[in-house]
């Protein structure tokens, strides 16, 4: 009789503590526990070029920029609670942080939107100097917090053609992550919109500048091609130009091909870091609560069949 008392007290016991961790999830309780997050500054070509149609991946845009926007949104929701994106633009030579590193969980709403309004008609120029804008992205970075990894993305055309190359004063490495190689390599029509969005045409040759600007912040190189008089202005992916650049600042390449393989570059262990965060521990308490449900009529079921 007693045995039977204890075993019924002993569940209804734990039935209690079962319903008390259900209902402690829905107030959402977080507990500071060490864990590898990621903190990052996503700064998106914005220039013309990004516009090209040249990605044929099933559920994803074809342009060049919305491309990269929704690999840059699918990437951050991969992302563990605790880490920080922030999101800026490039166009002609320099960066525009639209905002500081924030954190992904509780911030995510914000950074979807942001996102989404990122758009070509944002460029203040047209010109497009990838060189000195990856520099830019470098010198604000470590201006405002070294520790920040750098994403920047862009399919590293030179508009126009350059003859001269910026010097680069900074310490290769000091600013660590990726320069994202965005495009298709096979030369494409650059669309031409108006500032309604709609086509109006393609770029030609002729529609581009020929002379470029210099400072005594350059150094002379070999001359570049210069582009044809007549015909289309052609855009693609310029790889090598980016490789140099990855070799030059530090910062690792990587060609965006899907948005699994960017959030896997994103997430490589040297551009984690270890931090005490406010983490979620809803799936704990639901995971012990269902344990406790499921020994309760596990040992229900045991003693039925001695019985029997």
């Amino acid at each position: 009789m007693k045995m039977r008392l204890f075993c019924r007290d002993w569940r209804a016991t734990t039935l209690l503590v079962a319903a008390v961790l259900v209902a402690w999830t829905f107030a959402e309780p977080k507990l500071p526990l060490p864990q590898q997050v990621y903190r990052y500054a996503f700064v998106v070509d914005v220039t013309q070029s990004m516009n090209v149609r040249d990605y044929h991946v099933d559920n994803m845009p074809p342009d060049r920029l919305n491309f990269a926007k929704e690999s840059i949104r699918q990437a951050v929701r991969e992302l563990p609670c605790g880490s920080e994106v922030g999101l800026g633009i490039f166009t002609t030579r320099s960066v525009q942080l639209l905002f500081e590193p924030i954190e992904v969980c509780e911030h995510l709403p914000v950074i979807d939107d942001v996102l989404a309004h990122i758009d070509w008609r944002m460029a203040w120029a047209a010109n497009s100097f990838i060189e000195q804008g990856i520099y830019a992205a470098i010198r604000d970075i470590k201006k405002r917090d070294p520790s920040v990894r750098l994403a920047f993305f862009t399919d590293g055309q030179e508009a126009p053609p350059q003859t001269i190359r910026p010097n680069f004063f900074e310490k290769p490495g000091e600013i660590a992550g990726l320069i994202v190689g965005v495009g298709g390599l096979q030369p494409t029509t650059v669309p031409k919109y108006d500032r309604e969005n709609r086509l109006i045409g393609y770029w030609e040759n002729t529609d581009i500048a020929q002379i470029p600007e210099s400072t005594t912040a350059y150094q002379t190189t070999e001359a570049a091609p210069r582009l044809p008089h007549e015909g289309y202005y052609l855009s693609w992916l310029d790889e090598n130009h980016l490789r140099e650049l990855s070799a030059t600042t530090g910062l690792r390449y990587h060609r965006l091909e899907t948005p699994q393989a960017l959030m896997e570059a994103l997430r490589a262990p040297e551009f984690a870091e270890r931090r005490t965060t406010w983490t979620d521990i809803r799936w704990l308490l639901g995971l012990a609560a269902l344990l406790l449900f499921a020994s309760v009529y596990l040992v229900a079921g045991d003693e039925s069949s001695k019985r029997v």
